[in-house]
């Protein structure tokens, strides 16, 4: 490094240092001084492009088609007249398309409940504790099994994320309410009277509602669906599927025959499953004497 000999010139510069580091200082200020007053726009929501009736049902039946098998487990808090006291359970599901279901239930300290087999329009209902099994059409599993309300609801709340079935000779209608479609499917002789309602998120097209009603138009059971998350993926793209459910059904003067609520542990969608995931329910098997398992009424 060189120095100037000359004292005077030695001295100017010192003197000329701080100026010029005072300038510098001067200017980052200002620069901060101007971001920070730099008014900064807000991110811009991209609105949803709308759908009609016809495309929203279509990317329902495509979703629901995706999802050929499907293994999960959770849990169920149920309450309601059907039961002698509010139950806390475990249970494990297995499931193939269109219509096959095996659904197993264990109390908390890992004892089987009952071990449901629903295939080709039949059901099969065994109580491993008391050694019992029952058969018959799944029409009738809501008036024999002494399970009734909270299992038909169970299976409806559990599948209803997915959309269910919405076939070519329902009248589908589709109207928009605060940032929810809402889909009104009549599949009545005449068309008129809604059997299902659906409530869709405009965002992600989730089932964020479900309405289901008798053949007079009332009100049988609701269900909502919450905290969606991606399970993985399938051939109509990421699957996600909600975290909790809740679900009310049997309605009477007011009073819901079951309240439920499902807490998903895991899902997994398209496993491929074997015959052992069928479980020991044959078939062929000699129905035998029905007893409801702890907790449950056989009265409807």
């Amino acid at each position: 490094m060189r120095y100037s000999r000359n004292p005077g010139v030695r001295r100017a510069r010192h003197r000329l240092a701080p100026t010029k580091s005072l300038f510098a200082a001067v200017s980052v200020l200002l620069m901060l001084a101007g971001c920070a007053t730099t008014p900064v726009a807000p991110p811009v929501s991209v609105a949803p492009s709308p759908v009609t009736a016809e495309e929203l049902v279509a990317k329902l039946q495509e979703r629901e088609a995706a999802v050929r098998t499907l293994k999960a487990l959770f849990t169920v808090e149920a309450s309601g007249s059907a039961l002698k006291s509010p139950q806390r359970m475990e249970a494990a599901l297995i499931y193939q398309r269109p219509g096959n279901i095996r659904l197993q239930t264990f109390a908390r300290l890992g004892f089987p409940l009952f071990d449901l087999l629903l295939s080709e329009g039949q059901y099969q209902l065994r109580f491993p504790l008391q050694g019992t099994t029952q058969k018959g059409a799944v029409s009738d599993l809501d008036h024999k099994s002494g399970v009734d309300a909270p299992v038909t609801l169970g299976l409806q709340a559990i599948m209803g994320s997915l959309g269910g079935v919405i076939v070519s000779t329902d009248q589908v209608s589709l109207r928009e309410e605060q940032n929810q479609y809402v889909v009104d499917v009549m599949a009545s002789s005449d068309r008129t009277l809604v059997a299902r309602r659906l409530w869709v998120s405009q965002q992600t097209l989730n089932i964020v509602r479900q309405d289901l009603f008798d053949v007079a138009g009332h009100p049988m059971a609701t269900m909502t669906y919450q905290d969606y998350r991606v399970v993985g993926t399938t051939s109509a793209g990421p699957l996600a599927w909600p975290s909790r459910v809740f679900a009310e059904g049997g309605m009477k003067g007011g009073v819901a025959r079951a309240k439920l609520t499902i807490t998903f542990h895991d899902i997994v969608p398209n496993p491929e499953l074997a015959v052992k995931d069928w479980g020991p329910l044959q078939a062929g098997r000699q129905a035998e004497t029905v007893v409801a398992p702890s907790g449950f009424t056989g009265q409807p």
